[in-house]
């Protein structure tokens, strides 16, 4: 994290915000006392700005070029997301020596290449915005602070674990230690610029940070409305307690807090829409993204989809690096094969049955579940209802209730197939129909390789069958605990902070 990316731009936006500022000598230079006098005299312009900052910091998500890299898979979470789904078992990447080709062969991350940049960079650009928001509003006295500072506080606190949390997946192996390295934690109120670099802090303290972050957050949005499904409120938060409570092995909190995320959204069945629509009520979270908004070809549309119906009626083909160059991200075998007849979820992915797919082949399994109808201004889905009904499963079962964890996943099973009946498996073989489902339910929105990790699964591709390419580079398996599931620091982060060395390296 090079020291001068970090560095607070409060200027700009104060200057807009109060008459006494723009006659001020303080325009480049803001401290303390400037923003607690800010807050006496205005607080309706500390609240713009900080509302600024929180906004800024959500968008950063769904940003272009938010790592400083301008490659077209820098563009926020839903590239993250694909990066992890790319390598696990279940997504293939099929016809591609471009994008996300590194990711599929485990090449990029190594310290020197630059997919292992763009994660580190996205997720301390996010912390960089959020740290602005609470160096902003954090040291208010109680008494300035009204309901809607706490409110963009708490949400910035909560999108700062989140990045943290995703860090900490990527950079550290599965079921790490709590005396392992972490990763850096930046404190929003140090110099940045002159002071020095941020060391890897452990596991067990970059934990502390998250959950901290989170129950604060989550405490301080009771009685907050949103204005939409972009921003984060307290169900949000509880989704984000219960990943995290679920990463730590903390199943009782895991399996209450996915409860309380289930109210947010529907269990509908609109599961044949693309995945384009914020609008649908199984979404609790995401972008809503139009032409304005829209990345392009730097977006996830444009390298997920395969074919979409609609563009594809209306224009002959389906724009994008998979509709136009064949770059297919597709579906192993044995997951499609795991989908029963009845269920809705089938039609997710399936062979090419002569649609017209640039550069299908016989042996692939398509996917279907995202398209867009639209030149690449589909809406992005962060988090979903979905999800937590497989983390209560998965929870209750880890804490042996099979009776409850069986109930959960029959709540969202049944609403894809109508044939589906409680489960009355037990044990190890409940367990495994409960992954099963969440790697179904949730294959391609970023869970895949986190999972293999916690779950202590490795990769396979080397089987009777598989359709994964057998071509140089990716055609291997990877053992249980491998350090290839780990990625390094950037070596331009371990060249520009000084308080990382090279002896501080991932393996």
């Amino acid at each position: 994290m090079k020291k001068i990316f970090l560095t607070f731009v409060f200027a700009a936006l104060l200057i807009s915000c109060s008459e006494d500022f723009l006659d001020s000598d303080l325009q480049s230079i803001v401290t303390d006392d400037d923003i607690a006098r800010l807050a006496e005299e205005s607080p309706e312009a500390l609240l713009n700005v900080a509302t600024s900052f929180d906004a800024g910091t959500i968008n950063s998500l769904r940003t272009y070029a938010v790592a400083d890299d301008g490659g077209h898979f820098d563009y926020g979470q839903k590239s993250v997301d694909l990066m992890m789904d790319i390598m696990s078992n279940d997504m293939i990447n099929d016809g591609n020596g471009w994008w996300y080709d590194d990711y599929y062969k485990y090449t990029g991350r190594t310290q020197e290449r630059r997919e292992t940049t763009v994660i580190w960079n996205t997720y301390y650009a996010v912390i960089k915005g959020a740290n602005q928001t609470i160096g902003l509003v954090g040291g208010l006295e109680e008494s300035q602070l009204t309901d809607d500072l706490n409110y963009v506080l708490a949400r910035s606190k909560i999108i700062r674990a989140f990045a943290y949390m995703q860090l900490i997946q990527i950079y550290q192996k599965g079921k790490p230690a709590l005396s392992d390295s972490g990763v850096p934690i930046v404190d929003p109120s140090a110099d940045l610029v002159n002071g020095p670099g941020f060391p890897r802090l452990t596991v067990g303290e970059v934990y502390t940070q998250i959950e901290k972050d989170l129950t604060e957050g989550y405490v301080n949005l009771d009685g907050y409305a949103r204005p939409d499904k972009t921003s984060i409120n307290k169900n949000i938060a509880a989704g984000f307690l219960a990943r995290y409570y679920l990463l730590t092995e903390d199943y009782s909190k895991a399996a209450s807090y996915a409860v309380e995320a289930q109210s947010e959204g529907q269990l509908t069945g609109i599961l044949d829409d693309g995945f384009q629509f914020i609008s649908n009520p199984e979404w609790i979270w995401g972008a809503d993204l139009d032409a304005d908004k829209s990345t392009y070809y730097a977006s996830f549309m444009a390298h997920v989809q395969s074919y979409s119906p609609v563009f594809n009626a209306a224009a002959g083909y389906t724009p994008g690096y998979t509709g136009q160059l064949g770059h297919h991200k597709t579906v192993d075998r044995r997951l499609y094969e795991e989908v029963s007849d009845t269920d809705v979820r089938k039609a997710w992915f399936g062979p090419h049955n002569d649609r017209n797919i640039l550069g299908a082949s016989d042996d692939q399994i398509y996917n279907f579940k995202f398209y867009d109808n639209t030149f690449f201004e589909a809406d992005y889905v962060y988090m979903r209802a979905a999800e937590f009904y497989l983390i209560e499963a998965e929870a209750k079962a880890a804490m042996g209730d099979d009776a409850g964890a069986a109930t959960a996943l029959f709540n969202l099973v049944s609403t894809r197939d109508s044939n589906y009946t409680p489960s009355t498996k037990t044990g190890t073989e409940l367990m495994e129909e409960i992954r099963t489902h969440r790697r179904i339910e949730l294959w391609g929105e970023g869970f895949g390789l986190f999972d293999m990790k916690r779950w202590g699964v490795g990769l396979n591709r080397v089987y009777n069958g598989s359709n994964h390419p057998n071509t140089p580079g990716s055609y291997f398996d990877l053992e249980v605990g491998s350090p290839l599931f780990t990625f390094q620091i950037p070596e331009a982060e371990i060249n520009s902070n000084d308080a990382i060395s090279a002896s501080d390296q991932n393996p």
